[in-house]
């Protein structure tokens, strides 16, 4: 299969043409992809409204093992490795603010879970005439601009993250959680810098709501250095906005991308995104020296 790739002007995405989620990709293509994925974080593919949910799942298959959500009514029917975000289903299923004044919920996605996510994939079904953008922020880039004495110290932190963090944050949205607080899973540790395992570049891995906590610090001070953090980590310097068209399909890389959805009418127009959640398969461990 022969595609392009045209870089966006911002510090990280690409457009790619001539790759259609209908057809699982050959290994050339997966490979080139893969490299795609890696250099530029988030790929776009546009045009893809004629891919059926069993063709973004062996798509998205092809890259890695799929997980499931652990929210039963937010899985599609018969397609339960597909992830239904939006406000057409039983419950609202969305991770912004309420309104324009609200934090944003950056994060990479089941960093939560003690397998989180390498890579996801989301194909937009119906889109609201204002608001829903995804924004996606570039990690390589943040890390590298911390000072070398910054990067000295993130490099031997661990960070506790706990699906609490979030789930209080959208209690505080006005959201309905209580499916989601049955069998909650433990906290995870995680270092607070990764190596990509694709080619060893440094990112930060954490997330604004769902990273509780720094181990051997107390909760005050990890709050405040998480919230600098993100402060300065997903500035807008280092961002991608996508603007949502229905048959959009972007893939972004969990190991280098943090990312938040901007606020929409929960009540108002149909907002229906299709998620294909692909498993990490490599060890994160604490970089080598």
């Amino acid at each position: 299969m022969s595609f392009s790739i045209s870089p966006m002007a911002s510090p990280i995405g690409a457009v790619v043409s001539g790759v259609d989620l209908t057809a699982r990709p050959g290994e050339k293509t997966l490979d080139q992809l893969e490299d795609a994925l890696e250099q530029y974080g988030v790929l776009v593919f546009q045009d893809q409204t004629d891919t059926t949910p069993e063709q973004q799942i062996a798509f998205s298959r092809a890259f890695g093992p799929l997980a499931t959500t652990d929210v039963p009514s937010a899985r599609l029917p018969e397609h339960p490795e597909v992830f239904v975000v939006g406000n057409t289903g039983e419950q609202p299923v969305t991770f912004s603010p309420s309104d324009e004044s609200g934090d944003l919920e950056w994060h990479t996605d089941h960093i939560h879970l003690p397998v989180p996510a390498r890579a996801s994939l989301l194909l937009a079904r119906a889109v609201p005439p204002t608001g829903g953008d995804t924004l996606f922020a570039c990690m390589y880039s943040a890390y590298a601009s911390l000072t070398p004495d910054q990067r000295a110290a993130c490099d031997t932190l661990d960070v506790v993250n706990d699906v609490s963090g979030l789930l209080s944050y959208l209690d505080d949205q006005g959201q309905d959680t209580r499916a989601r607080n049955r069998n909650r899973p433990s906290p995870v540790v995680w270092p607070l810098v990764r190596e990509h395992p694709r080619t060893g570049r440094r990112a930060l891995y954490f997330g604004n709501q769902v990273s509780v906590g720094i181990v051997g610090w107390n909760d005050a001070r990890a709050k405040a250095f998480i919230t600098a953090l993100t402060e300065d980590a997903c500035r807008p310097a280092f961002q991608y906005r996508h603007k949502w068209q229905v048959g959009d399909a972007v893939l972004w890389d969990n190991r280098r991308v943090l990312h938040a959805g901007t606020p929409y009418d929960l009540g108002g127009a149909p907002r229906e995104m299709h998620r294909t959640t692909i498993q990490e398969t490599e060890p994160i461990s604490r970089i080598s020296a």
